[in-house]
This record gives structure tokens, sequence and C-alpha cells, in this order.
């Protein structure tokens, strides 16, 4: 069930319909499903493939991956005397402009209104990788961005295994809805309350006031800071780690693969050389906003998490 393979032929005919049509992969997301492309759905030069294959990130131990901004038309994570710098912004600027144009057409209800984020490229092989725990990628978890809250808008992610040899080999969880009750509440995680100290009042107040004056991270919600706690709980939880239901899905070289990662609980166990864009969807755009995390949460806390 969690994957849902998309070739060249169905891909056709789904693009052949109408763009208010388009809504069936959009719900099929939303429920939890993996879209998998066994060939990625949009030309991608060889000779850019080549030149990411030797490509290294910096040695810095706070850049987990090659990122790039796009809003800013930036890079981070490599070294400041790379010669090739301003080629690697060109190349990754052009994936991330390939990937928007694609699920413009392909995921036309969220169009209209998602962020675009940051894009990243992923050299290191995961397999094996030395990483604090919460910063390592084969152990099951929900994203959510310490920098970048969503205040309940979802995150939709798009990855392309440009490695030519090796497979991306994932295990992903039933959705949110399906296990969160387990892992909160009684002998988990608290759930946030109706409540909250004057100091949390206070600091949510300057938050809002700094969103206003131009500083998008401020201003983190009861369900960011919930879901960046809980990202990092489940990390550490050695039940949820061993016991919880999983399903081994392998991307091999040459395909592409979409994915609501706040929903989808997902781990990297093996594989070098992706490349992967963000969107960040608006909660009003949704078709099943039942099922998102936020309305979740929500229903299980009694009270609104995002003010």
């Amino acid at each position: 069930m969690p994957q849902l393979t998309i070739d060249e032929e169905l891909l056709g005919a789904f693009l052949s319909l109408q763009s208010e049509d388009r809504t069936e992969f959009c719900v099929r997301l939303e429920e939890g499903y993996v879209l998998f492309f066994p060939d990625t759905p949009f030309p991608f030069p060889q000779s850019d493939i080549d030149f990411l294959l030797e490509r290294k990130q910096t040695t810095a131990s706070y850049h987990k991956n090659i990122s790039y901004r796009p809003v800013n038309n930036v890079i981070r994570g490599v070294e400041r005397s790379d010669r090739e710098k301003d080629r690697l912004l060109r190349v990754m600027g052009d994936y991330s402009r390939c990937v928007r144009t694609f699920l413009t057409k392909f995921l036309p209800p969220y169009a209209a209104t998602w962020k675009l984020d940051y894009a990243s490229f992923r050299p290191q092989q995961e397999q094996g990788r030395k990483l604090k725990q919460k910063a390592r990628n084969d152990l099951l978890h929900v994203d959510a961005f310490p920098t970048r809250p969503t205040r309940g808008d979802r995150i939709l992610r798009f990855f392309t295994n440009i490695n030519p040899k090796e497979a991306r080999r994932w295990i992903v969880g039933r959705p949110f809805g399906e296990f969160v009750e387990q892992y909160v509440g009684a002998g988990g995680m608290p759930l946030p309350s109706g409540k909250e100290s004057s100091f949390r009042q206070l600091v949510r107040s300057f938050g809002r006031g700094a969103r206003r004056l131009g500083f998008p991270n401020a201003g983190r919600s009861r369900y960011d800071a919930f879901m960046l706690g809980f990202h990092d709980y489940l990390k550490g939880n050695s039940d949820f780690q061993e016991k919880s239901p999983r399903e081994q899905l392998e991307f091999p070289p040459g395909s592409s693969w979409i994915v609501f990662t706040d929903l989808v609980p997902h781990a990297a166990l093996a594989g070098q050389y992706a490349l992967e864009q963000t969107f960040i969807v608006s909660r009003q755009a949704l078709l099943r906003p039942d099922l998102a995390p936020i309305s979740v949460l929500e229903r299980l806390a009694g009270v609104e998490l995002v003010s």
C-alpha cells in the first residue's frame, strides 16, 4: 500500500486531463502513499548528473547536506574554496525549477499557494553514516524543521536518485493518524494542553510580532513545537524503532518519488547521491485536511494548536 507506481503511460494519461481534474494523486499523497516514478518525469542533463557525482560537501558538521535556497539563489554546505561553486549553484537551480515546473502540472491543487522551500543534494552514503541521534536519517521519523515553522502547513518532498549503480533504500511506516495515539499522552509524549504559562504566552506574542516585521522563522506555534519534539521522541523511542509496522522500499538509479514527510514515518537506510526539493503546502489547499497531522493532533488535544 505505501507505494504507488506511476509509469510513463499512466503519467501521460493523467496529464492529459483538465487541470481541475488532476486531484487523484493529491488525495493519495494525503492518505500516506509514496508516489514512485520508475523514470524521473522530466529531463535532467547527464552532464549535470556527472558533475554532481564529483562534488563533495564541506566537512563542517553543522551542514548535513549541500542545500540550495531558491528564494535567495544561494548554496550552503560546500567549501568556500570550491572553484565549481557557481556551476553547482546553476545545476541546483535548474533541478529546483524542473521539479517545480513538473509538480505545477502534476499537483495543480497545491501549486497556487505552496511555498518553495529548500532543495538539497545528498552526496554522503547513508549506510553507517556517523551523525547525532537527532540528525540520523536511518531512524524512523516524521519531518519538522527547527528553523522554518510550518504552522500547520504540510511538508511535501520530491526526491531523485542520481546514483548510476545503487538503489536508495528506505523504510516507511503507517501514516501519522494510524500510529500517533500509541505514542502520546499517558506513557508517551505529552499533548499540548489548553493552558499556557504567562511566559509562554509572552514568547508567542513576541514571535507573532516578529513575523509581522518580516522574520518568517519567528512565531513557532504549539503545533511546530510539538512536531519538533515528536521528531526527536520517535528517533529515541526503541519500541517505535524496533516494533512499529514498516515496509521496505527501494528506489533504483534514475527514479524519483514524492511523499508528505510530515505524515509518513521514513528512514533512509542506504544510498548515496540523491537530490531533493521541498514544498510547504498550504493547509487550505488540502483535499483531505482531516488526515493532516495538525488536524489529528487538534482532535486528540481538544485545542487549536495554531493561533
